[in-house]
């Protein structure tokens, strides 16, 4: 990195620092992206996970490397010591290919997002076991799932049904086909005073168990749906290609979504595209991307998100009346094995 370049990005992660303590303070937050290529679309992510910066560099055209001297100046204008700066290098994965571990220390950290806490991990794999840029999407689902029945699929570690439990959800179905994942998603279950047992957790093919639940005429009322862009689990008994596959699962969803019930969509990989017409006429589709895209994210939002309404006619469908899409929470606070995301 040249030095007019170098001098350009630490003036930014100066006063973006500055700026996203003041707002996500107040919030209950203590993890949020500083740098998301916010310059000269250099392929570097910056995030801070409480008294951790956690930086990653991207592949890219060009080669980006950045020096001890370099990496010396970073930490220090974000106030970190060098032994809390983490950095990893990611690279663009092939269809057969996928991430191994980086090291197994097992050093866990407790964050916090909106007065809830997270365990991460942020040295052993590429993904550190926190979305960051679904904190909208989560707090939506924390104020609208009162009483209602929950259906979490590609669960990761659990954080959607953890905003489930806080917002007094009556019934929260986490899947996910990784053992460990569903594991961490129970202690962050614990960690936040809810009691695991109280819930279910299914490890399973997400393909699998939709149509296994649909076979039993299982529903929920709200499902949140959020595959990886890509997935080649040896335990799948298919690879998944999002772009591919998303009409697939989505229609799964809905027929095994009650009548008055609504499914959140999303996904990040960056060209996706969503084609209404596949889908029948009586669904309704809306998209609610910039509802979702908190402040930190708001240069280049780094997932896509629906809110899908109504009813699906088709083998073990459903027909009933259409719900009002969630209310977003928007930016009303204070006020109140898978390919990875950038």
């Amino acid at each position: 990195m040249n030095q007019e370049t170098l001098d350009s990005v630490l003036k930014i992660l100066k006063t973006r620092q500055q700026d996203l303590r003041n707002y996500f303070s107040s919030r209950g937050t203590d993890c949020y992206r500083i740098f998301n290529r916010s310059f000269a679309n250099l392929p570097l992510l910056i995030d801070r996970y409480g008294n951790y910066i956690h930086l990653s560099i991207l592949e890219g055209p060009e080669k980006l490397v950045l020096s001890a001297a370099e990496l010396k100046k970073i930490a220090g204008v974000l106030y970190c010591p060098m032994d809390r700066l983490i950095v990893k290098q990611r690279q663009s994965l092939k269809d057969h290919e996928q991430y191994t571990p980086l090291g197994d220390d097992q050093d866990q950290l407790v964050v916090h997002e909106n007065d809830l806490k997270f365990q991460v991990n942020l040295r052993d794999y590429i993904d550190t076991g926190l979305f960051l840029d679904h904190r909208l999407t989560r707090e939506m689902v924390r104020e609208e799932c009162f009483d209602l029945s929950v259906l979490n699929l590609f669960s990761y570690t659990g954080s959607f049904s953890v905003y489930a439990a806080s917002g007094g959800a009556k019934r929260i179905t986490t899947v996910d086909l990784s053992a460990p994942y569903l594991e961490q998603a129970k202690n962050n279950f614990r960690l936040n005073d809810f009691l695991p047992g109280a819930f279910e957790f299914v490890q399973a093919d997400v393909f699998q168990f939709l149509e296994d639940a649909a076979g039993k005429k299982d529903k929920w009322d709200l499902i949140i749906l959020d595959p990886p862009t890509f997935s080649n689990s040896r335990k799948m008994e298919r690879t998944l290609k999002i772009q591919n596959d998303y009409k697939e699962l989505i229609e799964a969803c809905c027929k095994v979504m009650k009548g008055s019930g609504h499914l959140l969509f999303s996904n990040n990989q960056s060209d996706f595209r969503f084609h209404k017409k596949d889908f029948p006429a009586g669904l309704q589709i809306d998209e609610i991307t910039k509802k979702t895209t908190d402040e930190d994210f708001k240069n280049k939002p780094s997932h896509k998100c629906w809110v899908i309404t109504g009813f699906f006619q088709g083998k073990n469908g459903h027909e009933g009346s259409s719900r009002k899409a969630p209310r977003s929470s928007g930016n009303r606070r204070p006020d109140r094995g898978r390919q990875t995301r950038s």
